[in-house]
Formats: C-alpha cells, structure tokens, sequence
C-alpha cells in the first residue's frame, strides 16, 4: 500500500512512538507494507490491560530508514512528479514542487541565473528563451498570463520590458526568484487575472496591472460571459474579493454587474 495513508501512519507512529491499535484502519492493517513492518521488527504490537493496545516502535533506527528509502524527501512535504510517482504511484498525489520554468523574451540584455543574456539575440532568431529560474535581475519586468499574448506582448506594451511567461501559471516561488525596478502584470482581466496581479503586488507592492487605454470600448464590444464551460461562474478569491486597490475594485465590480469579463487577446487589434 504505497499511498499517503500508510505514508502518514509511519510519520506519525515515528513521532510518536506508539499509536492506539484502534486509531490504525483496517485498509493499513490488511496490507503488505504493514506485514512487512510487523515481521520484520520494525513495530509491535503490546496489549492493553483494560482491553485493546498499541503498536508501538520497536526498532527506531531502521524504521526511520524505511520511511526515508520509501518515501524520499524532497523539500519538506514537496514532491516532484518523480517523487510522487516513486511514493505514491501518482504524480498528482502530493504538493507538487514548482519547477520554476519560465519563458523569457525581450530586447534587452539580463542577468538570468548569473549569467549575462543578451534576450535580443534569441529573441529575434527564435522568438523566445526558456529557462530554469534560479534569479533574474533586469530593469522592467512583464507577466503575461497566455502564451499566444506573450508572443505578441511588445506590441501593446511599451519598450524596455522583459516579458515572462510561467509554464504551469504564476507563483511566488517565481516571482521571489526576480529583482527588477519596474513590475507590470498583462493578465486575462477576469477574476483569475486579478487574483495574479495581487499575488505579484504581495511581493512587489509597486507592481501596476497592464490596463488598455480603450479598456472601456474593449469591454463593451468584446467582452466574454464569466460563465465557465460546465455552466459554472467563474468565483473570486479572498484576496480579490477584499481588496480595495482602485483598478481591482473597477474591475471587479464590471464582472459582477455585466456577467462579462475582457480576455487579454482582445486588445490586440484583429489581424487582416
């Protein structure tokens, strides 16, 4: 049984030293894993007077050498797929760890991961660069949230930004890894979009959200339903529902009066 209920059963008994018979499932007890504990003395099982018992750890040393070699740390309770697979035989059945991959394009020239890149030179030969984040250091900085705007984004977008795209979405663990005088976020201005943009400001307070100056025209001609696919409305976070930034709040409340959202690709102007 290699998932997290056996995974948990070990940790604690660990720390603990002894868990009440009746506090371990039946699930745990019917399985080869905990067979495998109990002959092979890693735990036993002693009576209680008044009725029932506990296991209690009987070899420490080695029960710890078990739970390391079966499920490997990996930053705390962070688990790469790998790791998930090799613990739980699922990749999704732990908290993932970011993988921090970014791609990364622009005209001017950055310290990524230390080195000194010249974006322009793989901009204009291949459209963008891609790259494990460990640091970045450049002067203006600009998220933007879908792949097909990214590729686009300097044309709506004044010149000096470096834009990034995040594979797999937004998170501190990227936006922690950057430092830069100017911080923009071009986000779908939706609830999601909003909820990015805050995260970003949460570490840089002096982060501005992208806004179209014909925002209003935009919304008003190309504006989406906010109602998901299953038929569902899209819900905000806690963090958009209490904020009081000024453009959070207009946004915001354009989605709940109108059931409409803008996506970001329609401030492009339409291809001939």
């Amino acid at each position: 049984m290699q998932n997290k209920t056996f995974k948990n059963f070990v940790n604690k008994i660990l720390n603990e030293d002894k868990i009440s018979a009746s506090q371990v499932g039946n699930s745990i007890k019917r399985s080869s894993d905990f067979t495998t504990l109990i002959n092979g003395g890693f735990i036993d099982y002693l009576p209680a007077v008044t009725g029932g018992g506990n296991y209690y750890v009987k070899n420490k040393e080695s029960l710890e050498k078990y739970f390391t070699d079966k499920y490997p740390k990996e930053n705390g309770n962070i688990y790469t797929a790998i790791g998930n697979v090799n613990s739980f035989r699922n990749t999704k059945a732990g908290k993932r760890e970011s993988q921090n991959v970014i791609l990364i394009r622009g005209q001017e020239t950055v310290l990524l991961n230390g080195i000194e890149t010249d974006l322009n030179k793989y901009t204009d030969i291949y459209g963008t660069f891609s790259a494990t984040l460990k640091s970045l250091e450049a002067k203006k900085v600009c998220f933007v949230e879908n792949l097909d705007s990214y590729l686009l984004a300097e044309q709506v977008i004044m010149k000096g930004f470096v834009f990034i795209h995040t594979y797999g979405g937004i998170g501190k663990s990227v936006v922690n890894k950057i430092n830069a005088k100017e911080i923009l976020v071009f986000p779908d201005y939706d609830f999601k979009g909003l909820h990015n943009f805050l995260l970003v400001k949460s570490v840089f307070p002096n982060t501005k959200l992208f806004i179209p100056n014909n925002y209003e025209n935009l919304f008003e001609t190309r504006s989406r339903t906010i109602k998901t696919k299953q038929g569902r409305e899209q819900q905000p976070s806690k963090q958009v529902l209490e904020s009081q930034e000024e453009i959070v709040v207009k946004i915001r409340t354009d989605i709940f009066k109108h059931k409409k959202f803008l996506e970001q690709q329609a401030v492009f102007k339409w291809a001939t």
